[in-house]
């Protein structure tokens, strides 16, 4: 059997946006989007299947995956501005065909997608909530870079190096939640023990 796992998050950005869309999808049954054009999605309130590739909207029932999506860096040109919508799964369910999709059989990671195929999606009956870069840059403050600095394709490994330096700090933002759930659990049993008659 092959135990499939999700992308890694790189970043402590791409760790506060999925934290922030889990909490809004908690005690829903939410389905997530990330989305490096969430301005004009908002402003148009559609979805719209891709033109090259597989002509699909994909969704995610994890905020990670999203987070990793809407997190992408691109060039200044393309203009990214990425964010998650997190849409209520059994209403979009109840409109369109949500169908069990996988990027590749062979691929190490499950992103636990479901996609519409070859329609645009009205999100506006189906939104949850969004999560934007703003609401991440309240928590983290501005990121160093918004975009691929010019030229960056053409600098040394140790100077992109330098760049992805956000994944040291993603690192240790998730061994600090370990840590706070550890002692939560260790607190817990440690009360279940006193409380039980003996």
């Amino acid at each position: 059997m092959v135990h499939l796992t999700e992308p890694p998050l790189y970043t402590g950005r791409e760790i506060v946006m999925a934290r922030l869309a889990r909490k809004i999808g908690r005690g829903h049954d939410a389905i997530y989007h990330g989305t490096r054009h969430l301005p004009l999605v908002l402003r148009t309130g559609k979805l719209l299947p891709a033109t090259i590739g597989d002509p699909a909207i994909f969704f995610t029932r994890s905020p990670e995956v999203a987070a990793y999506w809407a997190g992408m860096l691109g060039e200044e040109r393309d203009g990214f501005s990425g964010g998650i919508l997190i849409l209520n799964r059994a209403s979009l369910a109840h409109n369109y065909c949500l169908v069990p999709s996988r990027y590749a059989e062979d691929w190490e990671y499950d992103e636990r997608e479901e996609s519409v195929w070859c329609r645009s999606i009205n999100i506006r009956r189906h939104l949850l909530g969004v999560v934007r870069q703003a609401d991440v840059d309240a928590i983290l403050g501005p990121p160093r870079y918004r975009a691929f600095p010019n030229g960056y394709f053409g600098w040394s490994d140790r100077k992109q190096q330098a760049l992805k330096e956000e994944k040291r700090l993603a690192r240790e933002i998730v061994r600090e939640g370990r840590a706070k759930v550890r002692k939560i659990i260790v607190q817990q049993r440690r009360l279940t023990l006193n409380t039980e008659p003996g």
